[in-house]
């Protein structure tokens, strides 16, 4: 398979020119919205008591029946906290070890725990570290501008720090976006070489940041239209559905509780909430592809045998 070259075209439509087996992108997305129902339904399961007591129309009347009975099941919602941790997070791996191997090595569509996924586990809390950094860092610029009015502490200066203020939030959220660009081919560099790779992103990126930037908004602005259409679709159906019946009801909580439950509610935003998973799956491979392509089209590597071992 000849090897692509970073440009804004490759960068946008990378998930198709990955090669390996076709079908990767559907059985991505169902396998996802499949396990994230079975994991939905698993913490349903856990929380079900706090669930049934915010439904329960006897309950909704009455704060003090409320507050007693959610107290009493702190043990269990804790519980269910603590299981669905580390379920997410094997969750996350799984999908991002596939998505990473599709586009490093072309492999087809398969879930695995085992080393690419626990090194990704760790740029994973390299990103989480950096994340808070950014964080705190929009603080401390805006707490330093906040620091000189109350210095100088007069009505012209707060206006100029509000200016101020909206200035460098603009400028911090673009370079924090640059910053992100640099870095984020890590997790396909980490996959590509078997290794934990973070630093060696930046170098990567040299000359290609912006193009990474660029692409990234492009794919929203398309995600941000196809989930307006199907979020448009949903509201439609479920307007057209409910209001039938909800006609009379609406100051006996009972008769709404009932009303939502029906078949006639359930199925059609359930098939609709399954759609908006799979997308967002799908979304998620896709905008993994512009870094991908940033550490597939790396020259140290493309020069590289283990280029040939892995597209052949």
């Amino acid at each position: 398979m000849p090897n692509l070259e970073f440009n804004f075209d490759n960068a946008l439509f990378h998930f198709r020119r990955t090669g390996g087996p076709k079908g990767f992108l559907l059985k991505f997305g169902a396998t996802y919205a499949v396990l994230y129902l079975v994991m939905s339904a698993v913490n349903l399961w856990l929380q079900w008591p706090m669930f049934g007591m915010m439904f329960n129309p006897d309950m909704m009347n009455d704060p003090v029946a409320m507050e007693a009975a959610m107290t009493g099941q702190v043990g269990r919602m804790l519980l269910g906290y603590l299981l669905m941790f580390p379920l997410g997070l094997a969750f996350w791996m799984l999908f991002e070890g596939a998505n990473q191997r599709r586009y490093m090595r072309a492999e087809g569509f398969r879930l695995q725990l085992g080393g690419d996924e626990w090194r990704l586990l760790v740029v994973g809390l390299i990103w989480f570290g950096l994340f808070i950094a950014l964080y705190l860092g929009i603080f401390l610029v805006m707490a330093l501008i906040f620091g000189v009015v109350a210095a100088i502490g007069s009505s012209e200066s707060a206006i100029l720090a509000g200016f101020l203020v909206f200035i460098l939030l603009i400028a911090y959220m673009v370079f924090a976006l640059w910053v992100a660009a640099r870095f984020s081919p890590a997790a396909a560099l980490t996959v590509r070489d078997r290794s934990i790779q973070f630093g060696q992103a930046w170098r990567v990126t040299k000359g290609k940041a912006w193009a990474i930037v660029g692409s990234w908004i492009v794919l929203m602005l398309i995600m941000m239209v196809v989930f307006f259409v199907f979020y448009l679709i949903f509201a439609v159906v479920m307007v057209a559905s409910l209001m039938p019946v909800m006609s009379g009801i609406e100051d006996d909580p009972t008769a709404i509780f009932s009303a939502m439950a029906a078949p006639g509610i359930i199925i059609p935003g359930g098939i609709l909430m399954v759609g908006f998973i799979f997308l967002q799956a799908c979304w998620m491979h896709i905008f993994s592809g512009p870094a991908a392509l940033a550490a597939r089209a790396d020259p140290q590597w493309a020069s590289n045998p283990a280029i040939d071992e892995t597209f052949t």
